[in-house]
């Protein structure tokens, strides 16, 4: 570890609840760094979040190395090796937030998946980082702590939601393309993980960015071009209901008129009969 300048550093003791909290602090600080500054180490239970507020860093963690300019953040499980530090000449300037609870490494894994995601996040809210850890330390009694986890739950949140939206835009074409491999294919058996592979993601990944791009999980969505799809055969044709769900990709009748049902709230066959009586619009 290098040399450094600590602006402020400040430990949290929570009260026996906070044990059994989602998430929990244990310290917090807002360090600037000189260009020396580095912290290499791993087995330390806990995780860390931290957020550059000038200046830039070097983070090197589960494989991947990435910079923490201005306006970023990041969120690490220290249990693994983790290597970061001042990158070039200029101060390293940025906010952090040691946590643990019992949501911590989940939430964690949910935001790197299966390595490390840079989040962007804006400068000014990184400077007042410091401020809102500590204020919120400062409630009185067992408050503080269900305070403290639901901020660092809604920071957390926020970060998951950003780096989503990210995947969603760098993978917008490979799901436009899915959704239409569905649309082309929904008389046929599917399997997500055909589907996420041919995009280059696990099932878990590619289900969340799916439903960001095209606003419905894979499988809801499927679901609705085959009701949409039975509709208009049952409007445009005699087929039997048993027939319509071979056409839609059902293996029997009985999952159709239960998928029916449940987006409708009708039968087939009452759709049809009410259809031809006028009774509704199609």
């Amino acid at each position: 570890m290098g040399t450094q300048s600590i602006r402020k550093t400040s430990p949290y003791i929570g009260s026996e609840t906070s044990e059994m909290l989602p998430f929990r602090l244990e310290n917090y600080g807002e360090f600037i760094s000189d260009s020396s500054y580095f912290t290499e180490r791993q087995g330390v239970d806990k995780c860390l979040l931290f957020a550059t507020i000038s200046g830039c860093g070097f983070l090197r963690y589960a494989g991947q190395e990435e910079l923490l300019s201005a306006g970023k953040a990041a969120v690490i499980d220290c249990s693994r090796y983790q290597y970061y530090g001042t990158f070039g000449k200029e101060p390293w300037h940025f906010s952090w937030i040691h946590f643990k609870g019992t949501g911590a490494d989940s939430f964690v894994r949910m935001i790197n998946r299966e390595g490390l995601r840079i989040i962007n996040w804006d400068a000014s809210r990184a400077a007042d980082l410091y401020s809102q850890a500590d204020e919120l330390a400062r409630t009185p009694g067992k408050q503080a702590d269900f305070l403290i986890s639901l901020w660092l739950h809604q920071i957390l949140n926020e970060f998951a939601q950003a780096v989503e939206g990210a995947a969603a835009v760098r993978y917008e074409q490979e799901m436009l393309a899915a959704a239409e491999f569905l649309r082309e294919h929904l008389q046929e058996p599917v399997r997500m993980t055909d589907l996420a592979r041919q995009s280059g993601l696990s099932e878990y990944h590619f289900i969340r960015v799916f439903k960001s791009v095209i606003g419905h999980p894979p499988y809801e969505y499927l679901t609705l071009l085959r009701v949409a799809h039975a509709k208009q055969l049952l409007l445009s044709t005699s087929m039997s209901v048993s027939e319509i769900a071979a056409q839609t990709g059902y293996s029997d009748s009985r999952g159709l008129i239960d998928n029916f049902r449940h987006h409708t709230g009708k039968t087939p066959a009452g759709f049809r009969k009410q259809a031809r009586e006028g009774i509704l619009l199609p």
